[in-house]
């Protein structure tokens, strides 16, 4: 059964739409407003998103923002449901992605005919190449549980790394990608006047740094922040995988994406005032430790943003005070996510 999720605020119309696409067939999900439309979409991965524009707490524009954002959601097709139909709308909306537009009211057979047709189309451009490795709509999420690569982490040594302990050197030769299993670590490059600019924290179980494959020298630095346990894997081996198993497209594609991430994060640090910064980057930290506290030290979160200690520390403060944050023992623990993406969208 095909998965479809319903974003919509209006109760009689939500209900209805559940009823007409469940009689059809279709494995439904709905959501009252945009914010629980975002974590249901990434609860239940939808092969179809149906979204409301007009909503409290995040309107449509802001949820397809979002998904654009999100590595496992970018490439599921959303189309608006709007009562609105100025051409301005449309135009935005097509801008940022959206797929179709249905106006409200519309029939039921208006609705089933819009749904199988962006179903129908998104299968078929799946199946129009030889698979989805070729099209380089693979995550890299998969390439780490391809049965090849999980048979290379089992069977190489674990070693431990205590804090400050460094695992590759600027214009050292690369001749493995390392793999922790435990612990955390920062890629950092040295900036003007020797400053220390983070470009990434890899916390465990990940792969650190696979965007140095095919390259000969390392153009940053990698240090543990608290004591780890990481393999070192073959660079050759890991490559050859990607080779062997047509995943290069992808692994470009992945790859671009993400410098497109830092040329984001770059525009934030360079115009975005220090307001946007710290909530630009714990909105992004809040991703990646999920729904843990965000525990890092003051000195290397300042520099993830780009700015002074002193000056994140009373950030931090004003967050806290305004009920956007918690700061405990644990670390920093968003309380209000939506709150923090509205400083910098």
């Amino acid at each position: 059964m095909k998965k479809i999720l319903i974003i919509e605020d209006n109760t009689e119309m939500r209900e209805n739409i559940t009823e007409i696409l469940q009689l059809s067939g279709y494995h439904v999900f709905a959501a009252a407003d945009g914010v629980l439309g975002v974590q249901a979409a990434r609860e239940h991965k939808p092969d179809l998103i149906l979204c409301d524009i007009m909503m409290p707490n995040l309107d449509g524009f802001g949820v397809l923002k979002i998904l654009n954002h999100d590595e496992l959601l970018k490439n599921t097709p959303l189309v608006f449901l709007t009562a609105k139909a100025e051409k301005e709308d449309f135009r935005k909306g097509m801008n940022l992605g959206a797929e179709d537009y249905l106006i409200k009211p519309f029939e039921d057979s208006d609705l089933l005919q819009v749904v199988e047709n962006k179903l129908h189309k998104y299968e078929n451009l799946s199946k129009s190449r030889a698979s989805k490795i070729l099209t380089g709509l693979i995550h890299f999420e998969e390439f780490v549980n391809l049965k090849q690569v999980q048979d290379l982490i089992t069977h190489c040594e674990t070693k431990e790394f205590g804090k400050k302990s460094k695992i590759w050197m600027l214009h050292e030769n690369i001749n493995n990608i390392y793999y922790i299993e435990k612990g955390m670590a920062k890629e950092v490059i040295e900036t003007v006047g020797g400053k220390e600019l983070i470009l990434d924290f890899y916390r465990a179980p990940c792969f650190m740094g696979l965007y140095h494959l095919f390259q000969t020298k390392y153009k940053s630095t990698t240090e543990i922040i608290e004591p780890s346990y990481i393999k070192s894997i073959s660079k050759k081996l890991i490559e050859d995988i990607i080779l062997k198993e047509n995943l290069l497209t992808s692994y470009q594609h992945h790859f671009a994406e993400r410098s497109q991430d830092y040329v984001q994060r770059l525009a934030i640090n360079s115009f975005g005032n220090v307001r946007e910064k710290v909530a630009y980057h714990l909105y992004n930290l809040s991703k990646s430790f999920q729904e843990s506290a965000i525990h890092l030290g003051r000195e290397d979160l300042a520099s993830y943003c780009g700015i002074a200690k002193e000056t994140l520390i009373r950030t931090l403060t004003e967050f806290k005070e305004e009920k956007l944050i918690q700061l405990n023992s644990e670390g920093i623990i968003i309380l209000q996510s939506q709150k923090l993406i509205s400083f910098f969208l």
